[in-house]
C-alpha cells in the first residue's frame, strides 16, 4: 500500500505548489459556504477561482505541446478522462448505491436524471432547467444530489471548444491570438453582465457567460501581461489578490448579484495570486506553498465531488440543515472519501507510473459512461424503481408526497403592494349578507378557508358571510414589516382595517404565524414605511402585542366581535418529510418522532391580551391536543403540509371547535349599514 499525499505532476519542474495551495482554499471556500462555517457567506465564489486556475494550466499546457509540435488531441483527452472520469464515475456509483436503499422512487428518478445529465457533461443546462426563479441558491437545490456537477460541465464544455480553437489560432493567426482570446472574453463578460442583470440563473449556469473567467487564466498564462521580474510587483500582487479573494468570501452572499461584475473579484484575485508566483518567490506564494494547504489542493477535485452528496444525504436523512455535530461530521467525512478517491481511484489512472494505457482509458471510460447512461434510463423509465417497497409503503410515499402541496391557494396575498382596498384580494365565503365574519392574517388563517367553507354549506354560519384578507408571511399590526423591500405589511394594515370598520362586519378573527417574533432578521419596526434595524426581539415581541392590544379594542370601540387565535402547534422537522423518512428507514429501526418548538411566552401573551380586551380566543390544540400528546399523523400520512400548517384535507379536524367559537353571540349591529367594501370572490 503506499499513500503518495502529493500531486501526480510534483515531479515536474514546472510543479507550483503554490496553485495547489490556491486550489486548497477554492475549494476549503466551496466547503465552508455550503456547511454555513465560519461566516463564508460568499464561499461559491471557489468555483470561479477554480475556473481561473484550470483556464491557467489547460492553456499552459495545450500552448506547450503545440510549440514542441507534438499536440494531439488524443493526448489531450486522454489526460481529462484520466484526470475527471474515474473520481467522477466512483463518487456516481457510490450515490446510485446509497439511494437505492434510502430514496423514495421520486427522489430516485430526480437522481437518475442528473447521473444522466452528469455523464453527458450537460448537467449545467439541466440544474438550470430546475433551479427555479431564485437559481443556484434556492431551497429546492439542496436535494439535488450532483448539483456541483454543473461546474464539471461547464469545463468541460470549454475543454471541448478551446484546444481546437487555440490550435487554429496559432497556426493560421499566431501574433493575433493573445489580442483574440482577449476580445473573446470581454464579449463572455459583457454577455455575464447582461445575462446577469436579466437572467442571472442563465448567467451563472451557462458556458458563454462563465467562459471570461476560464479565459482569464488562458490569457495569463500566454503572457498577456509580461512576469514580474520585481519582487515588490510580486509580493503587491500577491497580497492583493489575497484580498481580493477573502473579500469574495466573506462580504459576499447569496444575495449578491451573480456573477457578472461580482465574479471579477475573486477571478482577479486568483489570476494575481498566479501572477505573482510566475517569476520568483513571494510572500503570498511561501503561504499558499504550506503543506498542509498543497495536500488538499492535490485531493481538491475529489474533496469538491464528495463534500456536496453527503451533504445531500445527511439532510435527507435528518430532514433538516445541519446542526454543528452534522456539518462536523459531514466536513471530516469529506476528507476521508476524497483522500481514499485520490489514492485507490485517481492516482492508478494518473502520472507516467499509471498501468492504464491510452487504449484501455478511453474503453474504460466508454463503457462505464455506457452502464451510467443505461441504469440512468432504467430508473428513470421505471418511475424511480418503485417494486424495491412494498404497496403500503408506496402508498405512505404517495400520501405524504401529495400532502406538501395540500393547501388553499385562496385569497392569499403574497407581497402585494396595495394603495387601495381594490388592490387587495378580499375572499368572500356565502351570499354578501349583512352580517360577516372577516378572517385577517397570515397563512395560518388562510389555512382555515376550506374549514369555514364547509361550515357555511354544513355548519351553523349560514345566513352569515365571511372575508378572508391575508397577508402571507405579514404580521397582522399596524407599524410592522418584513425586511427586504418585497413585503408591505404595514401598506395592507390600514386598508384591512378601513374594510373591517364596515357595519356589516360584526366579528374580526385574527390569527398569525408568531415564530417571526423571535427573530430580529424576520421583522422590523417601521417608521414612514421604512423598517428600523437594531430594535431587539424583546422589544419588537413588546411592540407587537401592545398594537395588537390597541387594535382589539378600536375593534371593539366600534362594537366589534375580536376572536384572537392561538398559535397551532409547530414541530421541528416538516412532518410529510418525517412521515416519508419513517417509512423508508422503519425496515432499519430508525424511525423518528416530532418534537414541537417550544414557545415559552408566546401563548402567554396572547392570553394576556385576551385577558386584557376581553377578546375571545380560537385555540386549535383542542382539537390538536385534546387527548394527550399533539397529533400530526394518522396511520403514518400527516395531516400537516409541512411543519406548521395544517394541510387542507385535514383542516376538518378543527371544524367542531371552531365552529363552537365562530357560533357564539355576536354584538347587535348598527341600525345604519354603509355599503360594504368591494370584495372578489377566490
Amino acid at each position: 500500500m503506499r499513500f503518495r499525499f502529493r500531486s501526480s505532476v510534483a515531479q515536474s519542474g514546472n510543479y507550483r505548489p503554490d496553485i495547489d495551495g490556491l486550489r486548497a482554499i477554492a475549494v476549503l471556500s466551496v466547503l465552508f459556504f455550503h456547511t454555513s462555517i465560519w461566516r463564508f457567506t460568499g464561499g461559491f465564489v471557489g468555483v470561479d477561482i477554480f475556473f481561473v486556475i484550470s483556464g491557467y494550466l489547460i492553456t499552459s499546457i495545450i500552448a506547450k505541446d503545440i510549440v514542441a509540435g507534438k499536440f494531439s488531441f488524443a493526448s489531450f483527452y486522454e489526460r481529462r478522462m484520466r484526470r475527471i472520469f474515474p473520481a467522477l464515475f466512483f463518487l456516481i456509483s457510490v450515490c446510485l448505491l446509497i439511494a437505492i436503499f434510502t430514496f423514495v422512487p421520486d427522489d430516485f428518478t430526480a437522481l437518475a436524471k442528473e447521473v444522466l445529465a452528469t455523464t453527458c457533461f450537460v448537467s449545467n443546462f439541466y440544474f438550470l432547467r430546475h433551479s427555479g426563479s431564485g437559481g443556484y441558491f434556492t431551497f429546492s437545490s439542496d436535494l439535488q444530489t450532483l448539483l456541483h456537477t454543473w461546474s464539471l460541465a461547464v469545463e468541460e464544455q470549454f475543454y471541448f471548444l478551446f484546444p481546437g480553437l487555440l490550435l487554429l489560432l496559432v497556426r493560421w493567426k499566431k501574433r493575433r491570438t493573445v489580442q483574440f482570446l482577449l476580445a473573446l472574453a470581454i464579449v463572455s463578460f459583457a454577455l455575464s453582465i447582461w445575462l446577469t442583470r436579466r437572467h442571472p440563473s442563465v448567467a451563472f449556469y451557462i458556458l458563454p457567460s462563465r467562459a471570461w473567467e476560464l479565459l482569464m487564466g488562458s490569457l495569463l498564462a500566454l503572457n498577456l501581461i509580461p512576469p514580474p521580474k520585481l519582487r515588490p510587483v510580486r509580493e503587491l500582487a500577491g497580497i492583493a489578490g489575497l484580498a481580493l479573494i477573502a473579500c469574495a468570501d466573506f462580504l459576499f452572499t447569496s444575495q449578491t448579484t451573480f456573477p457578472g461584475w461580482s465574479a471579477f473579484v475573486p477571478c482577479s484575485g486568483a489570476c494575481l495570486i498566479i501572477y505573482a508566483g510566475e517569476e520568483g518567490a513571494s510572500w503570498a506564494s511561501a503561504v499558499l506553498s504550506f503543506p498542509p494547504l498543497v495536500f488538499i489542493g492535490v485531493i481538491s477535485y475529489s474533496l469538491y465531488l464528495w463534500h456536496w452528496p453527503l451533504i445531500v444525504f445527511a439532510r435527507y436523512f435528518l430532514i433538516d440543515d445541519l446542526g454543528n455535530t452534522a456539518k462536523v461530521c459531514v466536513i471530516c467525512g469529506s476528507f476521508l472519501m476524497a483522500f481514499l478517491s485520490f489514492e485507490f481511484v485517481e492516482s492508478p489512472f494518473r502520472g507516467r507510473d499509471s498501468s492504464f494505457s491510452r487504449r484501455q482509458v478511453f474503453k474504460l471510460s466508454l463503457a462505464v459512461s455506457l452502464v451510467c447512461l443505461a441504469i440512468g434510463l432504467t430508473i428513470t423509465r421505471t418511475g424511480g424503481l418503485p417494486q424495491r417497497y412494498d404497496a403500503p409503503t408506496r402508498s405512505l410515499f404517495v400520501e405524504n408526497t401529495a400532502r406538501r402541496n395540500d393547501f388553499p391557494d385562496a385569497c392569499e396575498n403574497v407581497m402585494t403592494n396595495p394603495h387601495r382596498l381594490t388592490d387587495i384580494n378580499l375572499c368572500i365565503i356565502g351570499p354578501n349578507a349583512s352580517r360577516k365574519i372577516l378572517f385577517w392574517g397570515d397563512s395560518h388563517v388562510q389555512q382555515l378557508y376550506p374549514a369555514v367553507n364547509y361550515l357555511y354549506d354544513e355548519g351553523d354560519l349560514r345566513g352569515r358571510g365571511a372575508i378572508f384578507a391575508v397577508a402571507n408571511g405579514c404580521p397582522p399590526t399596524e407599524n410592522m414589516n418584513v425586511p427586504g423591500g418585497d413585503f408591505h405589511c404595514d401598506a395592507f394594515f390600514p386598508l384591512v382595517m378601513t374594510r373591517a370598520k364596515e357595519q356589516d362586519i360584526d366579528t374580526v378573527f385574527i390569527g398569525f404565524f408568531g415564530w417571526w417574533l423571535y427573530d430580529n432578521h424576520l421583522i422590523c419596526r417601521t417608521v414612514n414605511g421604512e423598517c428600523v434595524t437594531g430594535d431587539s426581539v424583546e422589544m419588537l415581541r413588546a411592540l407587537f402585542f401592545a398594537e395588537l392590544t390597541d387594535q382589539v379594542r378600536r375593534l371593539q370601540s366600534l362594537g366589534k366581535r375580536v376572536i384572537i387565535c392561538m398559535p397551532f402547534p409547530v414541530y421541528d422537522v416538516p412532518i410529510p418529510s418525517l412521515e416519508i423518512h419513517n417509512a423508508v428507514f422503519s425496515r432499519f429501526g430508525l424511525t423518528r418522532v416530532a418534537k414541537k418548538r417550544p414557545s415559552p411566552d408566546f401563548s402567554e401573551q396572547i392570553l394576556q391580551v385576551s385577558r386584557a380586551t376581553g377578546a375571545d380566543i380560537f385555540d386549535p390544540r383542542k382539537s390538536l391536543c385534546n387527548r394527550g400528546p399533539c397529533i400530526y399523523q394518522i396511520d403514518g400520512v400527516s395531516i400537516y403540509k409541512d411543519d406548521n400548517h395544517i394541510a387542507a384535507s385535514q383542516i376538518g379536524i378543527l371544524e367542531p371547535n371552531l365552529e363552537q367559537v365562530l357560533a357564539a353571540p355576536a354584538p347587535p349591529l348598527p341600525i345604519s349599514i354603509s355599503p360594504p367594501g368591494r370584495q372578489r370572490r377566490p
